[in-house]
């Protein structure tokens, strides 16, 4: 028996009905609620330094602060003295890389693995030539992202994806972050090498121009809005507005199986503990100060806080993204009990 019938005959005698998307007024969502939370987070969100490493990230104000939160019906809810502010999405572009990769017709095999690793973002067992890999470990880290960014063959065209995605048609590269990043990104430039040297690119050239595209899609200015309609994409399973299909689902549920294992680094699973407990921990952040959590077929939320801890993670994103899951996941998810929830807090 074929895999197809097989599921076909699980399928008889259930329901046909289509599954009813929740508001965020249905889900005891409130812009009260928000407020509170971005209250709050910042209240104990001490510590941390925005992203030094990139030059022109220094300039970013460390008071700045924003939620969004949607849900699958075009409810939305946008809080915080940062909420018009267009940050540098950073790392939270390579979900959207992978789908871009995915939906042009790359084989995700030819991208990257699915395996995490508890290395930093920049590093990858691909630039140790003795392992003679032939591809990255995983589609979010640098050397996934930038295997991913080969797809690109005009820069606009992505540009054109992401306005789509985001409803956004002004949606722009902050030039000032690019510049900065292509004159101080060696680690990423012997990355792009070595995926040369690996195979992944077929000639120099090719590299060159994977890792020019995947820094200025690094620079994209974005609000959190931008990114939670972007987010709501995946979540849909690749619909926009419910009815127009912009990606293959099933190229979204590969984005979020990525963000599942690896969304905060090295981190993720620590996180994926606190914030979603049983459930997967469909997150990613950048080091821009932007953490985009989806939760399927329920909705989405980003949050903006530009100070990081050591390994790239908003403090306060961290902080926020917690009472966040819990209002949007579904009921009876079991998660942490406060206090143990309050005892890792006291660790970090």
């Amino acid at each position: 028996m074929k895999l197809s019938e097989l599921f076909a005959k699980l399928e008889e005698g259930k329901s046909s009905a289509r599954s009813t998307a929740l508001t965020l007024q249905e889900l005891g969502i409130t812009e009260e609620k928000i407020k509170l939370i971005n209250a709050w987070a910042r209240e104990y969100a001490r510590g941390g330094e925005v992203a030094s490493y990139i030059p022109e990230l220094k300039n970013v104000n460390p008071d700045l602060s924003a939620i969004a939160i949607g849900d699958m019906l075009g409810g939305e809810i946008v809080v915080g003295n940062g909420a018009d502010y267009r940050a540098s999405i950073q790392s939270v572009i390579k979900p959207f890389l992978y789908l871009y990769a995915l939906q042009k017709g790359m084989p995700p095999e030819e991208i990257a693995g699915v395996e995490p690793n508890a290395l930093p973002f920049n590093e990858d067992r691909i630039l140790q030539p003795g392992l003679h890999l032939k591809r990255p470990d995983h589609p979010l880290n640098n050397a996934g992202a930038i295997s991913a960014a080969g797809a690109i063959k005009q820069f606009g065209d992505f540009l054109e994806f992401m306005r789509l995605l985001a409803r956004n048609p002004q949606l722009d590269v902050l030039e000032a972050v690019f510049d900065s990043e292509m004159k101080t990104n060696e680690t990423n430039r012997a990355i792009a090498y070595r995926l040369v040297a690996s195979g992944r690119f077929k000639e120099r050239a090719e590299g060159e121009q994977a890792l020019e595209f995947y820094t200025k899609a690094c620079a994209l200015g974005t609000t959190v809005r931008d990114i939670m309609r972007a987010g709501l994409v995946v979540a849909s399973g690749g619909l926009q507005s419910s009815e127009d299909r912009i990606v293959h689902s099933d190229h979204t549920v590969r984005v979020m199986a990525a963000m599942n294992s690896y969304g905060m680094y090295e981190q993720s699973a620590f996180f994926s503990l606190i914030a979603s407990g049983s459930r997967a921990n469909t997150v990613k952040s950048g080091v821009g100060g932007i953490i985009l959590n989806i939760d399927p077929k329920r909705g989405a939320f980003v949050t903006f806080g530009p100070s990081l801890n050591t390994a790239g993670n908003s403090v306060y994103g961290i902080y926020a993204m917690i009472p966040l899951n819990h209002l949007l996941s579904a009921p009876g998810a079991l998660c942490l009990s406060v206090k143990e929830t309050e005892r890792l807090l006291n660790l970090l």
